[in-house]
């Protein structure tokens, strides 16, 4: 509980710059923990905590990067920390904070920390439970159910079309009667027989 308050009082003012008296800020961003001075923000390293951080390590990450703008993933994805390999399936369990909050990860398939874990205090065994749990409800894939659908739709389309239409046709039209009141037909010329010889 004491921890969690903590964290909720983020950012905290770490001390006083030396140089112009501004104060030194840290907390917990969009892209992990940070120090901050001015418009200067610079990443926590492996090893530091938010919550403890002094003011010379911070005035020391501070200068780093304003002497290496580029270094750091500032804009990149967390590479995590390794805890060790999946016992069954093989392959690195990396614990990583995302933009949702920490998390762990292994061959494709994301779990969130729950309960009270955190990056500093996960371990192997409860990261492979989280992980096994969220693999079994993606069906074993993280793209499973995306393919199923996609099985399923095709399977749809392809009996569609080897179905026969079994639908009688409609009779042509008839022709419409004239409407009553309507024109009547025209009726047809009768010629005159032709005169004979002898009349």
């Amino acid at each position: 509980m004491e921890k969690a308050l903590a964290l909720l009082s983020l950012p905290r003012t770490v001390g006083l710059s030396p140089e112009d008296n501004e104060p030194i800020l840290a907390g917990v961003g969009r892209f992990g923990p940070y120090v901050k001075h001015g418009k200067v923000y610079a990443s926590l390293e492996e090893g530091d905590d938010v919550l403890t951080v002094g003011l010379n390590r911070a005035m020391h990450l501070i200068a780093d990067k304003i002497a290496n703008p580029k270094k750091g993933r500032r804009f990149g994805a967390d590479p995590g920390k390794a805890l060790g390999d999946h016992p069954d399936k093989g392959g690195p369990i990396v614990v990583k904070n995302g933009r949702y909050g920490p998390y762990v990860s292994h061959n494709g398939v994301n779990a969130t920390l729950t309960g009270d874990k955190t990056p500093e205090t996960v371990t192997l065994d409860e990261a492979i439970v989280l992980l096994d749990a969220r693999a079994a409800m993606m069906g074993n894939s993280p793209k499973g159910r995306r393919a199923a659908g996609r099985k399923t739709a095709k399977a749809a389309a392809g009996a569609s079309e080897a179905k026969p239409d079994n639908r009688a046709k409609k009779p042509p039209a008839k022709a419409k009667k004239p409407a009553a009141g309507g024109a009547a037909a025209k009726p047809k010329r009768v010629r005159a027989p032709k005169a004979t010889a002898a009349e």
